[in-house]
């Protein structure tokens, strides 16, 4: 039997900082309402920066 997608979304992260760099992730539509931040690793700055989710 086929499982449900489900709420489940995938989404790209934007840094705030240097260069454009992405990464990809998903996040629970239902749970995460508001636009996610997380503090990542920048391998172009080699440090980690604040990256916000893209629409």
């Amino acid at each position: 039997m086929a499982k449900a997608k489900g709420d489940r979304i995938i989404i790209q992260m934007q840094s705030t900082e240097g260069p454009v760099f992405r990464y990809t992730t998903t996040k629970n539509r239902r749970n995460d309402t508001a636009r996610l931040e997380l503090t990542k690793y920048h391998p172009g700055l080699r440090r980690r920066v604040v990256f916000r989710e893209t629409r």
